[in-house]
């Protein structure tokens, strides 16, 4: 059940990240937004720090990390497993 509900965060986030890429990306490129039901939370240097952010704030772990580049790329798998 917890894992089906990561599954759907992570994919609700990707969805919302996807519509918003070419509005954030002059001000955000390079960096990592930390997104929690399809909004981004904050913006981090490092995925690393954004998953330390998302463990402290969101205990249920429900969160996920994108990299604002010009290709978008669902980095959700990888702040699932860091954050366990």
């Amino acid at each position: 059940m917890y894992q089906a509900r990561q599954k759907l965060e992570v994919e609700r986030n990707y969805d919302a990240f996807v519509r918003t890429l070419r509005a954030i990306l002059p001000q955000h490129r390079g960096q990592y937004a930390l997104m929690r039901h399809g909004k981004i939370v904050a913006y981090f240097d490092r995925p690393g720090a954004a998953n330390v952010v998302g463990c402290k704030r969101f205990k249920d772990g429900l969160f996920s990390i994108q990299e604002v580049t010009d290709e978008p790329i669902d980095l959700g798998f990888w702040s699932n497993v860091a954050a366990h």
